[in-house]
């Protein structure tokens, strides 16, 4: 089951743009095959340039569990079976270089991911109501949109405000606010398109 809102609110030349998604996903009866958690093609990531933009594709959650993405009991994608996250983005434009728009993008992604079984999974990767001020994770950032008129290039970058899955080298920064030194705690984005339909 999934859920979606979406809201556009234009200014005369800004606009604010939010997104709230929540999915859930159970895996039940013939397809146990595939373990304690959904199909690899049905399953929810956090991350990229459509979702969590301070944080690489796979890259979060889930919930709060530390692991590394190479060497013994790593993790090398990040997956889950629920999707909480919310955006907010703030849009302006800046200028006009040889009639093509060029726009900017003050933005906030609030969200996480994980598993709705408890078997073969840690407390903190199980999804639990009570946990959740804990678990989710806050990116905030700007960019830059390069609108060409039948598509836009879209140029992010978003620093982790709050990272509640680092790996075991920043583990000591687990949901601290403003913990990561700035080019250290972000990530770079490249997308075609905005990254809510409108």
């Amino acid at each position: 089951m999934e859920a979606e809102y979406r809201k556009l609110i234009s200014y005369r030349k800004t606009a604010l743009a939010f997104r709230a998604f929540g999915g859930i996903g159970y895996n039940y009866g013939k397809y146990d095959q595939f373990g304690k958690t959904l199909p690899f093609f049905k399953q929810y990531v956090g991350g990229g340039p459509n979702s969590m933009r301070a944080w690489g594709l796979r890259r979060l959650g889930p919930g709060s569990s530390i692991k590394p993405f190479t060497g013994s009991g790593s993790t090398p994608d990040r997956y889950g079976d629920v999707q909480l996250e919310f955006n907010a983005e703030y849009r302006h434009p800046l200028f006009t270089p040889f009639g093509i728009k060029v726009n900017g993008a003050l933005f906030t992604d609030i969200g996480n991911i994980w598993f709705l079984k408890g078997q073969g999974h840690s407390p903190e990767e199980v999804f639990n109501i009570n946990r959740l001020g804990k678990d989710l994770a806050i990116g905030m950032g700007g960019g830059l949109r390069v609108d060409l008129n039948f598509f836009v290039i879209r140029f992010d970058y978003s620093y982790k405000v709050k990272d509640p899955s680092p790996t075991p080298d920043n583990a000591s920064l687990q949901n601290k606010w403003f913990a990561y030194r700035f080019f250290e705690g972000g990530q770079f984005q490249l997308g075609i398109g905005y990254p809510f339909i409108f």
